[in-house]
């Protein structure tokens, strides 16, 4: 299923809201200052040695009573969608667009938009969009890349953006739950968590959880154009240690240093993490901002939610490939290829590319085509956006030749990718496309433990009030 919700303007008290968040919450400085996990909220548990329940997945969970022991007295109270908008909008939300102040002459081309989002990714690549799980479901939010200004929000008749994007931009995929918690096990391992030993509030019906979601393979074949034609550089074949499929361009002037494929494959893997981290990190300070609490973590196996192992969990119910055998390394086996039509990630062989030459057709098209960044004519996507560049240095831009793939480098793409699936069945190698494994759980705190267990000071004002002043 995709459902998308309708837009519709802010109502008064939305735009009062809209209002005090861009206008009159505490600054950076004082955020940092009392900036930190804040793990239980209304309606959780922790070490109370009572059996609950868990309403999505119909486990039974237990955790032994302990020197923490508490049981929130209220119910969970979810998120009004006054808050949700504001955490995803603070992870990855529009907000003008990017500068794109790098040489010409010094990989121009890498980029395929330049759209603008909150948080900042490699090579601007757009390869990473937000899931949210809550009760109603689980969606994506993609505001896409349409943008009206250099600087999208410079005012309060600009605050209702917000709104608008989350209405406009998530996309429901699941209408449930997914059916994952802390007593998710493998059939024969009872004492393996899945989901952390720590995390007995996973999923828990009430909250909202923020879970970037990357396709990891955009960026590592859009940059392999660029690190070929303007790096100089090529891959090596690990078992090997000769050219992968490239030989024929290895010399001065086209391709000529050499990295191994693990080496570069890791690089990406790691590269592409970062947007995570600084996304996450924005919905702490928009949580903190608000007085919701949060927590964030890792310790969970993505592959299993995303529902690569239906035999455990159906989870989110991606559709996924079969185990590749000639994986290299098992961390290469699983692909998943997420949700068809909303997002999906990138690997050759797919539906989408089943070879070396669609794949670099579509990296190639995606900056160069009519509408794109790089269009040589009057559909190109700064001059219709009028920005970010005035539009003689747009056209002087996309006529230097310096902005141009080389011919043989889109040659030497496509070889690298069919050797790699001739020998190692996917390229990728080593490593899933889809990666979601760093995210927030957001929700309206119980004072009554930190109360309880500790001296009440890291307690702000602005969560002891946020009832009042944002309900």
């Amino acid at each position: 299923m995709a459902v998308t919700h309708a837009a519709s303007a802010p109502t008064a008290e939305e735009q009062r809201q809209l209002k005090a968040f861009f206008e009159h919450t505490r600054t950076l400085p004082s955020l940092l200052s009392t900036l930190r996990s804040r793990r239980v909220a209304r309606g959780y548990h922790i070490e109370s040695g009572a059996q609950e329940t868990h309403a999505a997945t119909g486990h039974s969970l237990h955790q032994p009573k302990g020197p923490l022991a508490f049981a929130s007295e209220h119910d969970v109270e979810p998120l009004i969608e006054f808050e949700e908008p504001i955490v995803a909008w603070s992870a990855l939300g529009p907000n003008g667009m990017v500068h794109w102040d790098n040489a010409t002459q010094g990989g121009f081309h890498e980029l395929s938009t330049i759209a603008g989002r909150t948080a900042a990714a490699p090579g601007n690549s757009f390869a990473h969009e937000l899931l949210i799980i809550k009760d109603s479901g689980v969606y994506i939010y993609a505001p896409g890349d349409e943008r009206e200004k250099m600087v999208e929000i410079e005012g309060e008749a600009d605050y209702g953006k917000v709104l608008r994007w989350y209405r406009e931009g998530c996309t429901q995929i699941l209408d449930h739950r997914p059916d994952i918690d802390w007593m998710t096990r493998v059939p024969g391992c009872p004492n393996a968590s899945l989901f952390g030993p720590y995390q007995y509030n996973i999923n828990r019906p009430g909250t909202t959880w923020f879970l970037p979601i990357c396709d990891v393979g955009w960026l590592y074949f859009s940059a392999m154009l660029n690190l070929f034609d303007a790096w100089h550089l090529y891959y090596v074949d690990d078992a090997t240690q000769k050219p992968a499929g490239v030989e024929k361009w290895v010399g001065e002037g086209k391709l000529e240093f050499p990295i191994a494929i693990s080496q570069v494959e890791q690089f990406f893997l790691q590269v592409e993490t970062y947007p995570p981290g600084s996304m996450v990190q924005n919905m702490r300070l928009a949580a903190e901002t608000l007085g919701l609490g949060n927590w964030i973590f890792c310790g969970f196996f993505d592959d299993l939610l995303m529902g690569a192992f239906p035999d455990v969990a159906k989870g989110l119910g991606m559709v996924t490939e079969p185990i590749n055998a000639k994986a290299m390394t098992a961390a290469g086996a699983v692909t998943v290829r997420g949700v068809p039509g909303v997002f999906e990630s990138t690997y050759v062989p797919s539906p989408r590319y089943p070879d070396g030459a669609a794949l670099c057709k579509a990296m190639v098209d995606d900056k160069y085509n009519p509408g794109r960044c790089l269009s040589k004519g009057d559909d190109n996507w700064m001059l219709r956006h009028k920005g970010p560049f005035k539009p003689d240095t747009v056209r002087e831009i996309v006529n230097h030749p310096a902005v141009q793939i080389s011919d043989w480098a889109k040659e030497a793409v496509v070889a690298y990718v069919d050797y790699c699936v001739e020998k190692y069945g996917r390229c990728p190698v080593t490593f899933n496309p889809m990666q979601c494994n760093f995210g927030a759980v957001v929700h309206h705190v119980d004072e009554a433990f930190y109360d309880k267990y500790y001296d009440g000071s890291s307690v702000t004002p602005t969560i002891r009030s946020h009832m009042r002043d944002w309900h």
